[in-house]
């Protein structure tokens, strides 16, 4: 998964500022190969470092194609980019999947998913709540091209957020766990990473900490917590806390997380979250210069005193 994925090569030319898995040369081909295509699909856009938009004023974004074409050669990109378009197009046209997928059929295509804040226009507009800072937890349709996200009113007609919310999260628990990969770092820490190609493998994180325990045997301290991120729909880390590895576990975890954040389709979060036992707390936070930097707010700091003094034989 993006993860793990190399960054485009680019000699010493610095990453695109605005598409940072490729070079500024690379991302200028990538651009120009997107309006060819455009062209070639009958539509005349304006491009901007990391979107178009056609001459009704439709938006297209490049970073989840972009992020797709990335590990591939370049002689795929005009495909993938013409396949991308036209899904995009077509759903731009379809008439809402509210009004066409039976009635008897929306909950079991419902999820809880979550979204990185930022990037729902008029969020106001659609039932959600808070998950994390810069996170929400929305509903989510799915369909066999496409994710339609539930407003207020399509809510209303199917049960309303609390019912949909229910079956949302059952249809997440229900999901199989395509990759689960232990990470160990040179500390002896360790945490997990959760990956696969559905869309909603880090919306996981709603099923914390049971989540954890069913996949690891771990059972969690209520006043210990866990760490958790998403930076990508494809992807969930998390570190059960048990004893002082935890500042090496969060440290690798967030270097991974940043990582996996500019290198992935479908971006959520680039930090890292603590469980402090009513909600998440914020760890790492982007410096000017986009280096990540932990900061340790009084709730977590008395977490790390706590293992810190645990006596050999209680680690």
């Amino acid at each position: 998964m993006g993860i793990f994925k190399k960054r485009q090569p680019g000699g010493a030319e610095s990453p695109d500022p605005h598409l940072t898995f490729f070079s500024v040369t690379t991302a200028n081909h990538f651009r120009a190969l997107t309006r060819q295509v455009f062209a070639e699909l009958g539509y005349e856009v304006t491009v901007y470092p990391d979107h178009a938009v056609d001459g009704t004023g439709r938006k297209f974004g490049f970073w989840n194609i972009a992020a797709t074409c990335s590990p591939q050669p370049e002689p795929a990109w005009r495909s993938l980019i013409s396949v991308h378009l036209q899904q995009l197009l077509r759903s731009f046209d379809a008439p809402s999947p509210f009004d066409t997928v039976p009635a008897a059929d929306i909950p079991g295509h419902t999820f809880a998913r979550l979204y990185d804040e930022s990037s729902i226009p008029g969020l106001g507009n659609h039932p959600y709540r808070e998950f994390a800072p810069g996170v929400v937890e929305m509903l989510a349709l799915d369909l066999p091209e496409s994710v339609a996200v539930f407003r207020h009113e399509n809510a209303r007609t199917f049960g309303g957020w609390e019912a949909l919310r229910k079956q949302g999260m059952a249809n997440l628990a229900g999901l199989k766990t395509e990759l689960l990969e232990k990470v160990t770092s040179p500390e002896n820490a360790s945490f997990n990473i959760l990956m696969g190609s559905s869309f909603y493998t880090a919306s996981r994180a709603l099923l914390l900490p049971g989540l954890a325990t069913e996949l690891t045997g771990k059972q969690v301290r209520e006043d210990f917590g866990w760490l958790m991120s998403i930076p990508s729909r494809h992807q969930l880390m998390f570190h059960v806390i048990e004893d002082d590895s935890v500042l090496a576990a969060l440290n690798n975890m967030a270097i991974l997380t940043a990582r996996g954040y500019s290198d992935s389709p479908g971006q959520i979060s680039p930090y890292v979250y603590w469980w402090n036992g009513t909600g998440y707390d914020q760890l790492t936070h982007a410096g000017e210069d986009r280096r990540m930097r932990v900061r340790i707010e009084p709730g977590f700091q008395r977490v790390l005193e706590a293992v810190t003094a645990q006596k050999p034989a209680e680690r």
